[in-house]
C-alpha cells in the first residue's frame, strides 16, 4: 500500500428496503465485475466479534466489504484515482482551490439493511487548518459541487457532489431493491463523517490543530479553548501518535519526526485503513441503525402493537450481532472505541429507543388487563344467573326440608316460623354474591 501524509475516508449511509434482501444484494455484488469482495482479516479485534464480520464464513457474516475496482472507475465514468479534482472556497478571507484526489471507493453492507459507502480522499497539501476547512465544505455531500480535469483526455466533465456520485454507484447495480441515502436527514441537510490521518511537526500541544480538524470546522471559525471537553476528545496513545474525536469526525496526528517514521507510515498507515477503519465504520453502522429505528418506529406507532413487535425483534437482533462494550484487549484500539462511543452519544441513543420497548410492555399489559376485565365480567354475569337459578332451588329445598326434618316436633307456625328464617338466610347470601360478583372487577 503506497503511503501519504494525509488520507481522508467520508462516509455516506444509505438502507435498502427489506431486511431479508441482504442476501441478495451481497450477491448481486459479488456477480458485478464493477465490485471486488474485500476479506478484511481483523485481527486486534476479539474473536467474537471477529467472526460476525468474518467474509470467510458467508453463512455467519453479518457484513461484507467491497472495493471499487479502477476498470469499473473508467467504464462507469467516475473520477480516475489520479486525477485532481477541487473546489474553489473560502480560506483565511481569500479565495482557495482545496485540491484532492477520490483514491478509493469502499462499501460496507450490513445484514440490518443499513450500508455505507466510504471514499478515501488524500489532499494536496497537508496543513492542518487547509485540510479542515477543505472537509468543512465536503461534509456537506448533496451540495457542495466538485470539478476535476480527466489527466488522460484534458476534457474538465460536469461537476458532481459526493452524493451524486454515491447514488450513481448503487444505481447501476441490478438488484431490484431502493436505496435511500441519509434516511433519517432532511433534504439538502447531509452532513458526512471524517476519519483523517495526517502527518504534522512535533509540537508540544495539539490542540489547536485538532479543534478544527476533529469538528471539520472552516479557518473561519473562532479557535475556542475548552480543557473539559479536550480531554473526553483528545486522547493519546503514544508520544508521535494523537487522536481527536467528535460526533462528526475522529482524526490522528501522528509525529514521523520523533523517530519512528518506518513504523507510523508502514505499519501504523496500514492500520489506520484496515482495523482503524473496521472500528469507526462499526461504530458509524451502529449510530445510523439507531437513526433507522427512531426514524422508523415514527409519530403515531407506538400504538400499533404489530410494528412494535417488529422494532422489538429487529432490535434484539442488532443488539446480539453488533453492539459491543469490549471489542479487543489491545489498549490503543479498545480506549479509542470508548472514546468514539463516548463521542457518538450512542448511549444516549440506546435510551431514546428502547422508550418505544417500554411503551409496548405498558400497551401489552394494558390490552391484557382490558381482556381480563372483559373475562371477568362475562363470567360475573354467568354466575349472576347461575346465582338466581339456584336461588329458587335453594328456596324449595329448603321449604321440602323444614316440612320433612321440622315436622317431627313443631306445629304448622313454628314451621312456618323456621321457613321464614331460611328465606331470610337464603335472600341474606344471594345479596351477598351479587355484591362480590359485581365489585370483584374493581380490585
Amino acid at each position: 500500500m503506497e503511503s501519504y501524509n494525509n488520507i481522508s475516508h467520508v462516509f455516506i449511509p444509505f438502507c435498502y428496503s427489506d431486511q431479508d434482501a441482504f442476501g441478495t444484494l451481497v450477491r448481486t455484488l459479488q456477480a458485478d465485475e464493477s465490485w471486488t469482495l474485500v476479506h478484511d482479516e481483523i485481527t486486534y479485534m476479539l474473536k467474537y466479534v471477529a467472526d460476525k464480520i468474518d467474509s470467510n464464513n458467508p453463512d455467519n457474516c453479518q457484513c461484507f466489504h467491497f472495493a471499487l475496482t479502477e476498470q469499473a472507475r473508467a467504464s462507469l465514468g467516475v473520477v480516475s484515482p489520479e486525477d485532481w479534482c477541487h473546489i474553489t472556497r473560502e480560506y483565511r478571507d481569500a479565495p482557495e482551490e482545496y485540491r484532492f484526489q477520490i483514491k478509493q471507493i469502499q462499501l460496507y453492507c450490513f445484514s440490518t439493511t443499513v450500508c455505507i459507502l466510504a471514499f478515501q480522499l488524500r489532499f494536496e497539501k497537508n496543513d492542518p487548518l487547509w485540510v479542515s476547512s477543505a472537509q468543512y465544505y465536503l461534509k456537506k455531500v448533496s451540495r457542495e459541487n466538485i470539478y476535476h480535469t480527466c489527466a488522460q483526455t484534458g476534457l474538465t466533465p460536469a461537476p458532481f457532489t459526493l452524493l451524486e456520485l454515491a447514488k450513481g454507484l448503487m444505481r447501476q447495480l441490478d438488484a431490484g431493491l431502493s436505496f435511500q441515502f441519509f434516511f433519517y436527514a432532511n433534504p439538502t441537510t447531509e452532513r458526512a463523517n471524517f476519519l483523517t490521518l495526517l502527518e504534522v511537526e512535533q509540537k508540544a500541544d495539539y490542540r489547536y490543530e485538532l479543534y478544527y480538524l476533529r469538528r471539520c470546522y472552516g479557518s473561519g471559525f473562532l479557535y475556542t479553548e475548552n480543557q473539559a471537553l479536550d480531554r473526553q476528545e483528545i486522547y493519546s496513545s503514544s508520544q508521535d501518535t494523537v487522536w481527536g474525536v467528535s460526533p462528526e469526525a475522529a482524526v490522528c496526528l501522528v509525529c514521523p519526526s520523533l523517530g519512528r517514521s518506518d513504523f507510523l507510515r508502514g505499519t501504523f498507515y496500514r492500520n489506520f485503513n484496515a482495523q482503524y477503519l473496521f472500528m469507526y465504520v462499526l461504530l458509524l453502522h451502529q449510530k445510523y441503525v439507531l437513526y433507522m429505528f427512531l426514524t422508523q418506529i415514527g409519530v403515531g406507532s407506538q400504538n400499533n402493537l404489530a410494528a412494535l413487535e417488529q422494532y422489538r425483534r429487529q432490535l434484539y437482533e442488532f443488539e446480539t450481532n453488533f453492539v459491543f462494550s469490549c471489542v479487543t484487549e489491545v489498549p490503543q484500539y479498545q480506549n479509542l472505541y470508548e472514546r468514539m462511543t463516548q463521542a457518538f452519544a450512542l448511549q444516549k441513543l440506546y435510551e431514546d429507543v428502547r422508550e418505544p420497548i417500554v411503551s409496548l410492555t405498558e400497551i401489552r399489559q394494558s390490552t391484557a388487563e382490558s381482556k381480563q376485565k372483559n373475562r371477568d365480567k362475562r363470567t360475573n354475569k354467568a354466575l349472576f344467573m347461575l346465582s338466581l337459578l339456584s336461588f329458587f332451588s335453594a328456596l324449595i329445598d329448603s321449604f321440602d326440608f323444614v316440612d320433612s326434618f321440622f315436622a317431627w316436633f313443631l306445629g304448622a307456625d313454628g314451621i312456618k316460623m323456621v321457613q321464614v328464617f331460611f328465606i331470610l338466610v337464603i335472600i341474606a347470601a344471594l345479596v351477598f354474591v351479587m355484591i362480590n360478583l359485581f365489585h370483584s372487577g374493581d380490585d
